[in-house]
Protein backbone atom coordinates (compact mmCIF):
# COMPACT_ATOMS: atom_id res chain seq x y z
CA UNK A 1 0.00 0.00 0.00
CA UNK A 2 1.29 3.53 -0.92
CA UNK A 3 1.95 5.91 1.65
CA UNK A 4 -0.36 7.75 -0.08
CA UNK A 5 -3.16 5.61 0.56
CA UNK A 6 -2.32 5.08 4.06
CA UNK A 7 -2.53 8.97 4.60
CA UNK A 8 -5.72 8.89 3.39
CA UNK A 9 -7.46 6.05 5.08
CA UNK A 10 -5.74 7.82 7.94
CA UNK A 11 -7.43 11.07 7.79
CA UNK A 12 -10.46 9.15 6.72
CA UNK A 13 -10.60 7.85 9.99
CA UNK A 14 -9.50 10.87 12.07
CA UNK A 15 -12.51 12.75 10.25
CA UNK A 16 -14.96 9.88 11.27
CA UNK A 17 -13.80 10.00 14.64
CA UNK A 18 -14.34 13.42 14.79
CA UNK A 19 -17.99 13.20 14.04
CA UNK A 20 -18.84 10.68 16.16
CA UNK A 21 -17.77 13.18 18.81
CA UNK A 22 -19.41 15.97 16.92
CA UNK A 23 -22.60 13.67 17.01
CA UNK A 24 -22.44 12.76 20.85
CA UNK A 25 -21.66 15.97 21.98
CA UNK A 26 -24.51 17.68 20.21
CA UNK A 27 -27.19 15.11 20.39
CA UNK A 28 -27.46 16.39 24.03
CA UNK A 29 -27.59 19.78 22.88
CA UNK A 30 -30.57 19.71 20.32
CA UNK A 31 -34.09 20.14 21.49
CA UNK A 32 -35.77 18.22 19.08
CA UNK A 33 -36.35 14.58 20.15
CA UNK A 34 -36.69 13.24 17.10
CA UNK A 35 -33.04 15.43 16.11
CA UNK A 36 -31.58 14.45 19.32
CA UNK A 37 -32.45 10.40 18.04
CA UNK A 38 -31.28 11.26 14.71
CA UNK A 39 -27.73 12.84 15.97
CA UNK A 40 -27.15 9.37 18.42
CA UNK A 41 -27.99 7.07 15.24
CA UNK A 42 -25.02 9.04 13.09
CA UNK A 43 -22.98 8.30 16.21
CA UNK A 44 -23.42 4.63 15.52
CA UNK A 45 -22.73 5.41 11.56
CA UNK A 46 -19.72 7.27 12.24
CA UNK A 47 -18.17 4.40 14.36
CA UNK A 48 -18.93 2.06 11.84
CA UNK A 49 -17.54 4.12 8.89
CA UNK A 50 -14.05 4.54 11.26
CA UNK A 51 -14.43 0.42 11.86
CA UNK A 52 -14.90 0.08 7.91
CA UNK A 53 -11.75 2.22 7.01
CA UNK A 54 -9.77 0.67 9.93
CA UNK A 55 -10.31 -2.83 8.24
CA UNK A 56 -9.80 -1.38 4.51
CA UNK A 57 -6.67 0.00 6.04
CA UNK A 58 -5.45 -3.45 8.33
CA UNK A 59 -6.13 -5.64 5.07
CA UNK A 60 -4.20 -3.61 2.93
CA UNK A 61 -1.03 -3.72 4.77
CA UNK A 62 -1.47 -0.94 7.51
CA UNK A 63 0.61 -1.09 10.49
CA UNK A 64 -0.66 1.73 12.74
CA UNK A 65 -4.23 3.37 13.26
CA UNK A 66 -4.47 6.56 14.11
CA UNK A 67 -4.75 7.22 17.59
CA UNK A 68 -7.94 7.33 19.27
CA UNK A 69 -8.12 9.21 22.79
CA UNK A 70 -10.99 9.32 24.92
CA UNK A 71 -11.60 11.89 26.92
CA UNK A 72 -13.64 10.55 29.81
CA UNK A 73 -11.86 9.23 33.12
CA UNK A 74 -14.55 8.37 34.86
CA UNK A 75 -18.32 9.39 35.20
CA UNK A 76 -17.02 12.28 37.63
CA UNK A 77 -14.15 13.83 36.07
CA UNK A 78 -14.85 14.07 32.61
CA UNK A 79 -14.82 16.82 29.84
CA UNK A 80 -17.12 18.99 29.22
CA UNK A 81 -16.33 19.19 24.89
CA UNK A 82 -14.44 16.18 23.49
CA UNK A 83 -11.78 18.66 21.55
CA UNK A 84 -9.28 20.84 22.77
CA UNK A 85 -10.11 24.55 21.90
CA UNK A 86 -7.93 27.52 22.24
CA UNK A 87 -8.09 28.93 25.65
CA UNK A 88 -10.62 26.71 26.82
CA UNK A 89 -12.78 28.60 24.29
CA UNK A 90 -16.50 30.40 25.30
CA UNK A 91 -17.98 28.27 22.43
CA UNK A 92 -19.71 26.06 24.94
CA UNK A 93 -21.23 28.69 26.85
CA UNK A 94 -23.34 29.67 23.64
CA UNK A 95 -26.57 28.22 22.85
CA UNK A 96 -26.63 26.58 19.65
CA UNK A 97 -30.05 26.50 18.26
CA UNK A 98 -31.35 22.76 16.83
CA UNK A 99 -30.87 24.96 13.08
CA UNK A 100 -26.88 25.65 13.65
CA UNK A 101 -26.13 22.38 14.83
CA UNK A 102 -28.01 20.86 11.99
CA UNK A 103 -26.36 22.99 9.52
CA UNK A 104 -23.01 22.15 11.04
CA UNK A 105 -23.71 18.24 10.55
CA UNK A 106 -24.85 18.77 7.11
CA UNK A 107 -21.62 21.03 6.52
CA UNK A 108 -19.54 18.14 7.90
CA UNK A 109 -20.89 15.36 5.36
CA UNK A 110 -20.33 17.87 2.98
CA UNK A 111 -16.59 18.06 3.19
CA UNK A 112 -16.50 14.22 3.92
CA UNK A 113 -17.88 13.89 0.55
CA UNK A 114 -15.70 16.38 -1.19
CA UNK A 115 -12.53 15.05 0.91
CA UNK A 116 -13.16 11.21 -0.35
CA UNK A 117 -14.25 12.59 -4.11
CA UNK A 118 -10.81 14.38 -4.33
CA UNK A 119 -8.75 12.08 -2.68
CA UNK A 120 -9.99 9.24 -5.28
CA UNK A 121 -8.68 11.46 -7.81
CA UNK A 122 -5.46 11.57 -6.62
CA UNK A 123 -4.70 7.68 -6.45
CA UNK A 124 -4.08 5.45 -9.63
CA UNK A 125 -5.38 2.03 -8.09
CA UNK A 126 -8.89 1.16 -9.59
CA UNK A 127 -10.06 -0.29 -6.47
CA UNK A 128 -8.88 1.93 -3.83
CA UNK A 129 -10.26 5.05 -6.36
CA UNK A 130 -13.72 3.01 -6.24
CA UNK A 131 -13.78 2.76 -2.62
CA UNK A 132 -13.11 6.19 -2.43
CA UNK A 133 -15.99 7.22 -4.54
CA UNK A 134 -17.89 4.76 -2.90
CA UNK A 135 -17.24 6.89 0.49
CA UNK A 136 -18.27 9.86 -1.09
CA UNK A 137 -21.25 8.38 -2.58
CA UNK A 138 -22.05 7.50 1.44
CA UNK A 139 -20.98 11.07 2.38
CA UNK A 140 -23.11 12.73 -0.33
CA UNK A 141 -26.29 10.96 0.81
CA UNK A 142 -25.82 11.89 4.68
CA UNK A 143 -25.09 15.28 3.19
CA UNK A 144 -28.42 15.55 1.39
CA UNK A 145 -30.10 14.03 3.99
CA UNK A 146 -29.14 16.79 6.67
CA UNK A 147 -29.39 19.25 4.12
CA UNK A 148 -32.86 18.71 3.70
CA UNK A 149 -33.64 18.58 7.50
CA UNK A 150 -31.50 21.95 7.34
CA UNK A 151 -33.44 23.57 4.77
CA UNK A 152 -37.24 22.12 6.24
CA UNK A 153 -36.10 23.14 10.13
CA UNK A 154 -34.88 27.18 8.59
CA UNK A 155 -38.13 27.12 6.27
CA UNK A 156 -40.68 26.32 9.47
CA UNK A 157 -38.40 29.06 11.32
CA UNK A 158 -38.76 31.59 9.02
CA UNK A 159 -42.87 30.77 8.82
CA UNK A 160 -42.70 31.27 12.70
CA UNK A 161 -41.43 34.72 12.14
CA UNK A 162 -44.13 35.37 9.54
CA UNK A 163 -41.67 36.01 6.35
CA UNK A 164 -43.51 33.81 4.42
Amino acid sequence: MSTKVENILKFGMKMEKNAQDFYSFYANNLQDENLKKLFEEFVKIEQEHYRYLENILKSLGGQEVPASISWVVDDQNKMVDPHILVDNSKILETDFSDLTILRLAYLIESDFAAFYKAASEKVDDSNVKGLLLHLAKWEEEHEKFFKDRYHSLMKKEWEELDLF
